[in-house]
């Protein structure tokens, strides 16, 4: 066996997760091509993920107080130049496209194209779990005609409606984060999804932007809401069990008005929907979201006496009025939640107007997915709750209660932090922070847990603030994740 003292590799933690660390260092170690150092200032080569070579130096200096001069003088490499190594079982030659160099007194390396902070506005962050978005802010006017539009090309359903909808929502996104109002088509300049090459949508964002800010109103939003596509399909996607794809199969059909519904062939969900249409249409108040977890509770307390109820959602965040109740059960106790929801729905039951109850697949023992998915594997009831009205609401003319539509969902109490990031939403900060995770960190984040992509190898976290501390984002409590 060779001697032969090693060079060594020093991986910059800046976009690099530990675990991803930890397990290049074992292949290293397994390998033998290389010595892992503990210290940049002694390593020959300095490996980087998602980083240019000032970047390198920037984040050594401040966080590691390394001499700006020393790491000039290492090979900085990126992490694609090591798992080449790995794949080849040998220290390959460092060719140009692994090299990350440093620019000398502010010139620019010669076809080295901008980095997205370059290009981006300095207020506003690519990725909207990483920006403050509060839900009053300063652009409603513009962000309401983006989420006309985002809606509008969801009820489409042709061959590129996700993506559209999709650009339209961070477009929407971007301005709820500007700390400013948005006055003139100037102050749009490098704003992520709207003026920036990063999208092949954000100039049908700034262009319709362009148009509020300039005329008032923009012809193109006009248009769909008086047209008679969108009032009907949001009629018909407004009935519970109804999803775009039946909604314009029936408009399709000729059909426009609830009525034309009722002689239809529907499913449970869908008859149960219309029956209660006015009903699930008229917001919830936060006092009636609080009236309902609290039955919820004593419920829960007669049943197991530390089970804990939680309101998430849009409530959660803020919100003084919202489309349903969402509410987490767990118990401190893992293990201690198992066959509870049948128990709550069978004291619960004379307030039930309609269940539907979703078994788990698998809430114990939370395993690797390799997706992000938001839909998740915990046991749940979707149902419609018979919510009493207070005596000053009732008149003799109406009928003394509400209905309501109220999800209970129930998680063990190791998946609890990753349950209560992923139902306090919004939907677009979930896929965000997802997006974040899987593209920065190499991490697959769910509602069950995370894990490493390449080690499958399950990251805990005991609280929501510990999730984002392991990820290097900055926590973001319910009220500022209004995306």
């Amino acid at each position: 066996m060779s001697s032969k003292q090693l060079d060594s590799v020093y991986f910059v933690e800046r976009r690099l997760y530990k675990a991803r660390i930890d397990h290049f260092s074992k292949l290293a170690k397994t390998k033998r091509l290389f010595s892992i150092g503990a210290d940049a200032k002694d390593a020959k080569y300095l490996v980087a993920q998602d980083s240019s070579g000032n970047e390198v130096l920037e984040y050594l200096q401040k966080q590691h107080n390394v001499d700006p001069t020393v790491v000039k003088e290492k090979l900085i490499v990126d992490v694609s130049w090591f798992i080449d190594c790995m794949k080849s079982n040998s220290v390959i030659p460092i060719e140009q496209k692994y090299v990350l160099q440093i620019k000398c007194d502010g010139k620019k390396i010669e076809n080295e194209p901008p980095t997205k902070k370059s290009r981006l506005s300095k207020g506003v962050n690519m990725y909207a779990c990483q920006n403050c978005t509060p839900l009053h802010h300063f652009n409603s006017r513009l962000t309401d005609a983006l989420e006309i539009l985002e809606q509008h090309a969801f009820f489409r359903l042709d061959q590129n409606a996700e993506s559209r909808a999709l650009a339209f929502r961070r477009g929407s996104a971007t301005l709820k984060a500007c700390p400013h109002k948005i006055t003139s088509v100037d102050s749009l300049k490098n704003l992520p999804y709207i003026d920036t090459s990063n999208s092949s949508k954000a100039g049908h964002c700034k262009k319709v932007i362009t148009e509020i800010l300039e005329e008032g109103f923009s012809d193109e939003v006009e248009d769909i809401v008086n047209s008679d596509f969108y009032k009907t399909m949001k009629l018909f996607c407004g009935i519970w069990g109804v999803g775009p794809s039946t909604a314009k199969k029936w408009f399709d059909s000729g059909h426009r008005h609830l009525n034309d519904i009722k002689n239809l062939k529907l499913n449970k969900d869908q008859t149960v929907g219309l029956e209660y249409y006015e009903d699930l249409n008229t917001p919830v108040s936060k006092d009636e979201a609080l009236c309902v977890s609290e039955i919820v509770k004593t419920v829960c307390m007669e049943i197991k006496k530390d089970l804990l109820v939680t309101l998430v959602g849009g409530f959660r965040r803020g919100k003084p009025a919202g489309h349903d109740v969402d509410l987490l059960i767990s118990h401190p106790t893992q293990g201690e939640e198992k066959h509870v929801l049948p128990k709550v729905m069978e004291k619960l039951k004379d307030n039930f107007l309609y269940t539907d109850k979703k078994m788990s697949s698998g809430t114990t023992h939370p395993q690797y997915t390799g997706k992000s998915s938001t839909m998740d594997q915990f046991e749940k009831c979707f149902s419609i709750f018979k919510l009493d009205l207070p005596k000053s609401t009732k008149n003799g003319n109406e009928k003394p209660w509400k209905a309501i539509r109220v999800d209970l969902i129930v998680v063990p109490t190791d998946q609890y932090p990753f349950a209560l990031l992923g139902w306090t939403g919004t939907k677009h900060f979930e896929r965000e922070i997802r997006r974040y995770t899987k593209t920065e960190k190499k991490v697959v984040l769910t509602s069950h847990g995370m894990y490493t992509t390449d080690t499958k190898q399950s990251i805990e976290a005991k609280t929501e603030e510990e999730i984002f501390k392991k990820l290097d984002l900055e926590f973001r409590p319910p009220s500022e994740r209004c995306c």
